[in-house]
This record gives C-alpha cells, structure tokens and sequence, in this order.
C-alpha cells in the first residue's frame, strides 16, 4: 500500500471527510478493553437484562450472531427477531411471569447504557508492560492518545465517527481518551444509529453519508482496524486506512498477509471477533499504520 493523496487526482474526487471507526481503532487492541467488552460486558447485560441463565449460555448465543454481523447490538436484534432471546419458565402454573418475561424486548440503547456505565474503563489507561506497546519510549498509554489527539485536532476535513458500537457507549469511550470535544455531536454515530443496518452493511455506510451531506463515498478515507469494513468502504470508492494495533506491523511476517507480533490482550481480542484480523496486503488497503498517531499532522497535505 501507498500513500493516500488527499489532494484531487484524474477521475477521483478530492478528500472532504475522514470517517474513524472507534473500537481497536482509536485505542489500541493490546489494551485489553475490546476483550473485556465483548466477554464479560456482553455476558453480564444478557444475564442481567434478558434473561440468560448463565454468562456462558449468553456468550455461546453472542458469538454465534457476533460471528455473522460484527456487532453485538445488530446481533442481539437478529437473534430476538429469530426467537432466541425467550427462554422457557420452568413454574408453568405461573402464566402471569411467563407473559412476562416472554414480553421482554432488547432494546439497542439499553445496551448502550449499561455498556456506558458498567464497564471498567480504567482498562483503556492500564500500563501494559508488553514492550510493544511503548510509544515514543513512553511506557503505558499517555503519549499514545496525546498523539492520537494532536493528529485528529490537526485534520482540516470533517471528521466523523461510525461506530458498530452504540452511541452512549461510544460517546463515554470517546471522552475517556480525551478526544470527544474533537467531534461534533451530529458527526457522532453508534449502531443504534442506522439499524436495522450496521458495518459492513452498504446501507449503514449510505445512511451516514446522506447524514452528513457527503455526495459521494470516493470523498472519504475510513479508518478501520476491521477488515470486513475496509473492504466494504472500499467497493464503496473510499480510500482506506488500516489501523493495526501496535507492534503488529513487523515487515517480514506482513510479507505473507499477516500481522507481526501480537500481545496477549491483542490476541484475545481478536479471539472474540473471529475471521477478521488485520491484512495489511488485502487489496481493499491503500495505506496500513499501527496507531491514528502515526498519521502524522501533514498526512492530510499528502
């Protein structure tokens, strides 16, 4: 992959926008957060608020509708629409509980609450002693969303966050790395956002553009770190950035499509988002980085 020219080129539209995904993307996958989210956080809501009986019933259903759609918000609306959310009662005679509980809905926002409240964001600032993970010498996460801030702050086109997490979440996630007032709240979009659709659904992407009065895709770059999504932006006529988490863009090992060497907490993350680990040689990635820090303030000149 080269480098992306923001400037307008024969045939191509000039880049207006810079779409940023969030998850694994303006944190890094090493933290250890996106595993803490998809297991335990999604386990204990679908406990605590639908009913499962046990945090591995709730985790087997979530990663079978995960798998599929890359979300655990469009997941679970699949998976209730499909019948999966009801579980039967074992006191029959109780027929007023049965009705009940057989009426409970998942709701997208309720998620996003809890998510917004219950999780432990104090993994995001964790000092991880993996030496991967230092940044300009700097052990723990400091300098990494200072540096992530500074390129953001410094970006002149629109910026806009898409995220197949939903909205409260991702507004609480933003201001805990210190980058939400970088965002205006209308170019701010969870997955409650644009269902029934999310990433890497052509109608979310569409739904976003026509938000934000973007007349063509081809004026985007979307920042990603999954591939699914890079490739769907891609056949949509985005250029695309390729966020792989640090350390993982060794050169001898990305010779054969892979990533270079992974965390502990890298690996675990991405054991819970199977089939879509980052290929910096896809042919859907014009440009592969380690962190958004990387895109240094005259990336946008290029």
């Amino acid at each position: 992959p080269g480098d992306i020219k923001m400037g307008s080129t024969t045939g191509q539209k000039p880049i207006t926008t810079v779409i940023f995904d969030l998850d694994d993307t303006l944190y890094d996958v090493g933290t250890g957060f996106t595993f803490h989210r998809n297991t335990d956080g999604a386990s204990s809501f679908m406990v605590e608020k639908l009913g499962f009986p046990s945090k591995e019933e709730a985790m087997i259903l979530r990663n079978k509708y995960f798998e599929r759609y890359h979300s655990t918000a469009k997941g679970l609306v699949v998976a209730e629409e499909e019948g999966m959310l009801i579980y039967p009662l074992t006191d029959k005679d109780d027929e007023e509980r049965r009705v009940k509980e057989n009426a409970k809905k998942f709701n997208p926002k309720e998620l996003s609450h809890f998510w917004a409240t219950k999780l432990d964001f104090s993994i995001l600032k964790k000092q991880n002693n993996d030496t991967n993970f230092n940044v300009e010498g700097e052990r723990g996460w400091s300098r990494y969303y200072k540096n992530v801030r500074d390129v953001i702050q410094s970006c002149p086109l629109k910026k806009i966050i898409f995220s197949n997490g939903p909205h409260e979440y991702v507004e609480r996630v933003l201001k805990e790395i210190g980058i939400l007032d970088l965002f205006a709240e209308e170019h701010i979009f969870g997955v409650d956002d644009v269902l029934p659709f999310c990433k890497p659904e052509e109608n979310a992407f569409r739904y976003i553009l026509e938000k934000c009065n973007i007349s063509s895709a081809s004026e985007c770059i979307m920042v990603e770190d999954s591939m699914k999504n890079i490739r769907a932006a891609k056949c949509l006529g985005m250029r695309t950035v390729l966020i792989t988490g640090m350390g993982r863009l060794q050169t001898d090992e990305c010779q054969t499509g892979g990533v270079g060497t992974s965390s502990e907490a890298a690996l675990l993350a991405e054991s819970t988002k199977p089939g879509d680990a980052p290929d910096k040689l896809d042919a859907a990635v014009d440009f592969a980085i380690e962190y958004v820090g990387q895109m240094k303030p005259n990336f946008w000149d290029k």
